[in-house]
């Protein structure tokens, strides 16, 4: 059945400041956009007025860990903790409401937020539940604390030896200290019960995730897989949804490991495709784990670490690339991310192929060497808006005034000819794609500090902002033909605005809401 939609604004994002005020639906596509005359009378008389509402192609977040952010949602949420004496009165609370031996896990701490900046250790945790196992995470996901009990029960003491170096710390009296990284903090994990074991529960879950997407208008995702840090996706869950018709958002997924088979990219269908090979190279710059050509600023005695030496990197990178699977390749500190430039020259100058499409994956600090390189590869680069925003308090004195002119500075690598897409590392950052488009269009907290913006000059405009979410990340998942802007046989995909994002005042962005979200013509939200 036909139904038009009329008396709107309508940005196609096919081009800045391209409008319509109607369009028609049919079978789950755009079959026209242009006149409400035009729109009534092909849909013959079928019409929803949208009262001048705006309307934008639906969102599409290219980073995130939805099973991870679905699972975290039974979580203590440490959030907005502000203190370490919070923190603990928080999970001491819980602690009274469980059997002593249960587990507690807790999520979305930052330190950088408290009175004293400093990690939590055991003896903090200890304090707060003595009976009952204790990990916390870190909101940048790299970075957890546990208890003793914790400690016990996963084998850590002082004889504890790794599987990965620099994991596990260890004070000067040579007993763990309960802060862990990455690869150890997931092993220890592995053993807490899991809430959603069932394959069911994890249906369920990640079905209540997407609507969550939803409601700020998202409707594409690419959820990513991260086992050394314990980020899991399964790509049955996503397929058996869709087949149950709950599937809600466009998956096009992520992995760090190899495919079984002889898949390539894009295998898959309109709602569900296997998507990219993904490799994480070092760690962030919250957690000073993230590799850097020069000491921090704010601790000279560290460097930031590496997960893979450069010939390994290499390997990795072409066995991918002659497997024609795209690639996408987490790397935040600079010394990590001339690595990987190295490792993708490699592989692509010996053997351009046609529509490579890299995918390189936060960037977070350059220098002009990587950005001068990069311009010779065909990579498209996958940032993360809020980070500049939730992290603008702390982010130079990780690495000093000068090198932080090239962090975050996206206003410069779009006026080199780059291609940048938007995603929210969700469960790390909110993915609301407004408060995503504040973040990068101020460049503030969402205080509103520093006034004027952190390095203004790198502020992008609401366009810019938009494309990332929208016709740009369809390119990135080489959907570019069939979805991202408001065109006539494009997927019908749209949302509805309680304002015009365009003319509303930059510090207001994030106040915006999204009133309707349709994918595929069908209504999978309203306000």
């Amino acid at each position: 059945m036909r139904k038009a939609y009329v008396n709107g604004v309508v940005y196609t994002m096919k081009e800045e400041n391209d409008t319509c005020t109607a369009f028609v639906v049919e079978d789950g596509k755009f079959i026209y956009c242009g006149t409400d005359e035009e729109a009534k009378a092909i849909a013959g008389g079928e019409a929803e007025d949208l009262h001048g509402k705006t309307v934008l192609p639906g969102f599409t977040d290219t980073h995130q860990h939805v099973l991870a952010y679905a699972r975290d949602l039974h979580k203590l949420n440490l959030k907005n903790v502000t203190s370490l004496q919070e923190l603990k009165d928080m999970i001491r609370e819980k602690a009274a409401g469980l059997e002593k031996g249960e587990w507690i896990q807790g999520t979305g701490f930052d330190q950088e937020k408290f009175d004293e900046p400093v990690l939590p250790t055991k003896e903090d945790l200890d304090e707060a539940a003595p009976d009952n196992p204790v990990l916390i995470t870190r909101y940048c996901l790299h970075v957890n604390v546990a208890n003793s009990m914790a400690l016990k029960m996963g084998g850590i003491d002082r004889n504890f030896v790794p599987a990965v170096d620099n994991t596990v710390e260890f004070g000067p009296d040579g007993e763990p200290t309960g802060r862990l990284w990455d690869q150890a903090a997931a092993d220890l994990s592995a053993l807490i019960p899991d809430k959603n074991a069932t394959h069911q529960a994890r249906k369920d879950a990640v079905a209540l995730a997407c609507r969550e997407l939803n409601k700020v208008g998202i409707i594409g995702v690419h959820p990513i897989q991260g086992k050394h840090c314990d980020l899991f996706e399964d790509t049955s869950i996503y397929q058996d949804l869709e087949k149950e018709g709950r599937l809600t958002a466009r998956v096009y997924l992520g992995f760090d490991e190899y495919p079984g088979c002889a898949i390539r990219r894009c295998l898959g269908d309109s709602m569900v495709k296997y998507g990219f090979y993904k490799i994480y190279t070092d760690g962030s710059l919250g957690a000073r784990s993230a590799l850097l050509n020069e000491p921090y600023s704010d601790d000279p005695q560290q460097i930031g670490v590496t997960n893979y030496p450069q010939e390994e990197l290499d390997a990795k990178i072409q066995e991918a690339y002659d497997m024609d699977l795209q690639i996408g390749v987490h790397a935040i500190g600079d010394r990590s991310i001339e690595m990987l430039v190295e490792s993708l020259e490699k592989a692509y100058f010996a053997n351009p192929k046609k529509d490579v499409r890299f995918r390189m994956i936060h960037m977070s600090l350059l220098n002009e060497n990587i950005i001068e390189r990069m311009k010779r590869l065909p990579v498209i680069i996958d940032i993360q808006p809020m980070f500049v925003s939730t992290n603008v308090r702390w982010s130079e004195s990780r690495v000093g005034h000068e090198r932080a002119k090239y962090n975050y500075c996206w206003k410069r690598l779009i006026n080199e000819g780059f291609m940048l897409t938007a995603g929210s590392d969700s469960p790390i950052e909110t993915f609301n794609p407004m408060m995503g488009t504040y973040a990068i269009v101020t460049r503030q907290g969402l205080d509103g500090y520093p006034e004027g913006g952190w390095f203004p000059e790198e502020r992008v405009t609401p366009y810019e902002a938009l494309c990332m979410y929208t016709k740009n990340a369809a390119y990135a998942s080489y959907e570019e033909d069939v979805r991202g802007t408001i065109e006539e046989g494009k997927y019908a995909d749209f949302v509805i605005l309680d304002r015009d994002v365009f003319k509303t005042p930059h510090n207001e962005i994030k106040d915006i809401t999204v009133e309707k979200t349709y994918l595929g013509g069908s209504l999978v939200y309203e306000k």
